[in-house]
């Protein structure tokens, strides 16, 4: 659900509408991620956005051409160091993970990643984002995201897909990494900081 400009956007239909965006996504996470870096560029000058351009981008990037790798991210200092624009964090941060998923591609074959993998990155590299993994597909990255971010999902109805189950969709308690936002709020803007937190989610939220 899209909504018009300063309306308020539920984390509910915030959540609703990324999952239904990411439904049966077939490209790489890498790939989404590449072009979700590219589309939120044109955003940058912004302090904070709007809830529903964030949703956008979001979901557009689901779908929209991505931009080329570029292989300078695998061995360039990105680091987080204080002072650091919030965009920049967050820029830092995709990166980081556009590079680990490429060093994952390119390494050992992984069994059961889902239950955690470590990107093996080159010595001595600097990157903004710890190097364990969770989620590698599109669809569980994004769902993952949402919730432990900004919730959203109703634990009652809700059924969590773990990766790499085939779809089969699995009732019961989550037990999260960290206590995820409760209940149903409203949200005019994001800044950021809170974007940076829905990537860290999506990679180490279980």
């Amino acid at each position: 659900m899209l909504v018009a400009g300063g309306a308020v956007l539920t984390n509910e239909e915030f959540y609703e509408s990324v999952g239904r965006a990411a439904q049966g996504v077939e490209r790489s996470l890498e790939e989404y991620l590449r072009t979700l870096w590219h589309l939120a560029r044109a955003e940058r000058a912004r302090q904070e956005l709007p809830a529903e351009v964030a949703l956008t981008l979001l979901v557009t990037a689901t779908t929209a051409p991505a931009p080329p790798f570029d292989p300078s991210w695998r061995t360039a200092d990105l680091s987080v160091a204080e002072g650091t624009s919030e965009f920049d964090v967050w820029e830092r941060v995709i990166q980081s993970q556009v590079a680990d998923l490429r060093d994952l591609a390119e390494g050992p074959e992984l069994y059961y990643p889902e239950l955690g993998v470590d990107a093996p990155r080159p010595e001595n590299c600097k990157r903004a984002t710890a190097p364990r993994w969770y989620n590698h597909r599109v669809e569980s990255y994004l769902e993952c995201a949402i919730a432990g971010a900004l919730g959203g999902w109703d634990p009652e109805g809700a059924a969590r897909v773990p990766e790499g189950a085939a779809r089969v969709r699995v009732q019961g308690e989550v037990t999260p990494l960290h206590p995820e936002p409760e209940g149903v709020r409203g949200m005019t803007v994001l800044s950021w900081l809170d974007l940076t937190e829905v990537l860290v989610c999506g990679q180490e939220y279980e």
